[in-house]
């Protein structure tokens, strides 16, 4: 409980940042307070191990300009295997960049899946995402896990659950360092609903 309160302040923290501070100050500034208290608390070694790669990554896209409506429109897929997309939503909210989309096949079964842009303010996100990666908080019941698994050259945090009357997966990732993505859906092992998220070629939104 200890390590996720002492992860969930560092996640917090770089959340707070506002476009009139400087995100790389502030998650320099959530390091070195982890690094006070690191002592007897395990899952932060792993958010520190990978604090110089984050670091760096923020710094990158804190330059970047973020994706537009109109290149989200020139590069949204209409299928993903035998699903066929059947809504989207584009959104900036305080200057990040996101888009939501949901597929579907003809036995009425949902893949929803939101990216979010990691350019500009957005690096905050991603920064969290990573940070949490990091950590490899790993969990276990006769229900389900969650732990980071690794799909071909990408680590990826899954989440798997199955009972008698309900399976889900949903898996997050970072694409290319910068695109936050987040998929969910029903009946389908995580293994296979990572194939069908490699076939939106999230990579081609990169400007």
């Amino acid at each position: 409980m200890k390590k996720l309160i002492t992860i969930t302040m560092l996640f917090l923290m770089v959340m707070a940042c506002k476009k009139e501070n400087n995100p790389i100050n502030k998650f320099k500034e959530a390091v070195d307070n982890a690094k006070e208290v690191k002592q007897g608390f395990e899952g932060i070694q792993g958010v520190l191990k990978g604090s110089e790669d984050v670091k760096e990554n923020i710094e990158r896209l804190s330059k970047l300009k973020p994706v537009t409506s109109s290149q989200i429109k020139n590069w949204l897929p209409k299928t993903i295997g035998n699903f066929k997309r059947t809504a989207f939503k584009i959104e900036k909210q305080i200057g990040v960049s996101m888009v939501k989309l949901t597929f579907e096949n003809n036995d009425k079964e949902e893949i929803n899946i939101t990216i979010i842009d990691g350019a500009d303010v957005g690096s905050a996100a991603v920064s969290m995402y990573l940070m949490a990666q990091n950590a490899n908080i790993e969990s276990e019941d006769d229900k389900g896990y969650m732990r980071v698994e690794k799909f071909g050259n990408y680590k990826v945090m899954v989440t798997y659950k199955n009972s008698d009357h309900d399976e889900s997966s949903e898996i997050k990732t970072v694409i290319t360092n910068r695109f936050l993505v987040d998929a969910k859906t029903s009946g389908m092992k995580p293994e296979k609903l990572w194939e069908h998220v490699k076939q939106l070629q999230i990579e081609k939104l990169e400007n």
